[in-house]
């Protein structure tokens, strides 16, 4: 097999050694990576997909290391390798938050929604913000009343307008109402804004356009049946008139539910937790619900690992083939530690699941889940983990096979390496076991793939050349079966 190897030069005195694997010297680079993203402040990541252009994806969260506040809406753009291709922040002198962003198929820009403390009208108001394709700002716009509202997720509307779900305490029913809003798509300008809801807190998570031309939106009530809290399925036409309201839910039992799809049966999948003591304490399990398009439950699946204290689906997304489920699972695995564990489930009757978990010893989780066009999937969350100062937006990118995670880039992982006998990086060389002093080729290509040095050697090191400047390196060390590589960051 031969061994590529990643090296992206920082400076002279800064070198980070990333693996991939690959069949043969020209293959296709791995299409897998994970990397965190941020500064010296919480950094957060919450949603994100692949633009038009493929292989490059949007990401959105939020931001205390940059911008004009305490917090501000943070958006970026990365490689097909997670390198930043760009970032900005936005909001003013308070907190704002970006959780969902869209894009706008006119101009290839983006479109976000979250909430602001920075505008409005008190409190906490819905934030909503569209760029051009580079990330500039056209327009922003609030929208709430004296008391918080937020907003959780956007969509399309039938008229190519913008809906935006989310949950508002101005009172019109009870304590915390659900929230929908249309926007004008060109200037920003509200269409409508309508609450929904009972006498206790409700609130809407999860918004599509779905096949039957109707708004769906899923979320959580305590309103309209168990007090405890129940899955809600809410359909509205497009002047936002409630066409149907469900509700689901287990007698006395609490469930979350936090995001859902429609699969190619045009059934409707949500996911998020069930709590399973008996006193509604918070012992939760993952779990999914399966309904048709008027909210009819039609099959459920409950999933739960060793530790069950905090198990959830955090979010859900259909593979390109439209044959699988695939799911961000929250898993609490002990001593403070919370790891992200893809869920691959391979057809519509909950059968065959697969699992791989990833993280550090820190807390790590995915927020939202995409499918990307190399049927693979975006994962984009935040961590505590790889030397994360107080909070990293982390964005893992699978390919289509979850289980073999040895190939996974790290892009700026920040591990150390307890036994680095294998491969590791000191004064411009590459550092690897050769006891036998077997004949090694070797070869160094640049980002255009272009040979910048090559060579034999039958020691245990590559002395790279001192004319290579800053950039993303491919390293080529051709000896079949005998190096084991693995993935990591040295400094010197």
């Amino acid at each position: 097999m031969n061994g590529l190897i990643n090296i992206k030069i920082l400076n002279t005195r800064n070198i980070f050694l990333i693996l991939l694997f690959c069949s043969n010297l020209y293959g296709q680079l791995s299409t897998k990576f994970y990397s965190k993203y941020g500064g010296d402040g919480r950094d957060l990541g919450y949603g994100g997909k692949e633009t038009f252009i493929k292989k490059q994806y949007i990401v959105i969260g939020s931001t205390s290391s940059f911008g004009n506040g305490s917090s501000d809406a943070y958006l970026f753009l990365i490689d097909s390798v997670g390198q930043i291709l760009w970032q900005k922040s936005f909001g003013g002198s308070n907190a704002d938050i970006g959780k969902s962003v869209i894009i706008n198929p006119i101009d290839s820009g983006y479109i976000f929604t979250g909430f602001t403390s920075s505008f409005g009208n008190g409190g906490y108001d819905v934030y909503l913000v569209r760029t051009d394709k580079n990330g500039n700002l056209i327009w922003q716009s609030s929208f709430g009343g004296l008391d918080w509202e937020f907003g959780n997720d956007l969509a399309f509307s039938q008229d190519g307008n913008l809906i935006i779900c989310g949950e508002t305490y101005s009172s019109k029913y009870g304590k915390k109402d659900g929230y929908v809003i249309k926007v004008n798509k060109n200037d920003g300008a509200t269409i409508w804004e309508k609450k929904y809801g009972g006498s206790e807190d409700d609130e809407l998570k999860s918004i599509k356009l779905t096949s039957d031309s109707k708004i769906t939106i899923i979320g959580n009530t305590n309103s309209l049946g168990d007090i405890n809290g129940d899955f809600w399925l809410l359909k509205l036409n497009d002047n936002g008139d409630s066409l149907d309201s469900k509700r689901l839910g287990n007698s006395n039992k609490k469930e979350i539910f936090y995001d859902f799809i429609e699969d190619k049966n045009a059934n409707l999948v949500s996911c998020g937790s069930y709590d399973t003591s008996f006193n509604n304490s918070g012992k939760n399990i993952s779990y999914i619900i399966k309904t048709n398009l008027n909210g009819n439950f039609i099959s459920d699946l409950k999933h739960a690992g060793g530790f069950t204290d905090e198990d959830k689906f955090y979010s859900i997304t259909n593979s390109k083939d439209g044959n699988k489920y695939f799911l961000s699972r929250y898993v609490f695995n002990g001593s403070n530690s919370i790891d992200i564990q893809p869920i691959l489930i391979h057809d519509y009757n909950y059968n065959w699941i697969e699992a791989t978990t990833y993280g550090g010893y820190g807390i790590d989780i995915v927020a939202k889940v995409s499918s990307t066009s190399d049927n693979g999937f975006l994962m984009i969350g935040n961590t505590l983990s790889y030397g994360a100062i107080s909070n990293d937006v982390f964005v893992l990118k699978l390919d289509s096979l979850i289980l073999n995670s040895n190939n996974i880039v790290s892009v700026n992982d920040n591990k150390s390496i307890k036994n680095k006998k294998n491969i590791f990086y000191n004064n411009n060389i590459i550092n690897f076991e050769n006891s036998n002093s077997e004949s090694i080729y070797f070869q160094i290509f640049n980002y255009a793939g272009n040979i910048v040095q090559e060579g034999l050697t039958r020691s245990n090191n590559i002395n790279l050349s001192l004319n290579l400047t800053d950039g993303l390196y491919l390293v080529n060390i051709n000896k079949i079966g005998f190096l084991k590589f693995m993935k990591c960051k040295l400094n010197e």
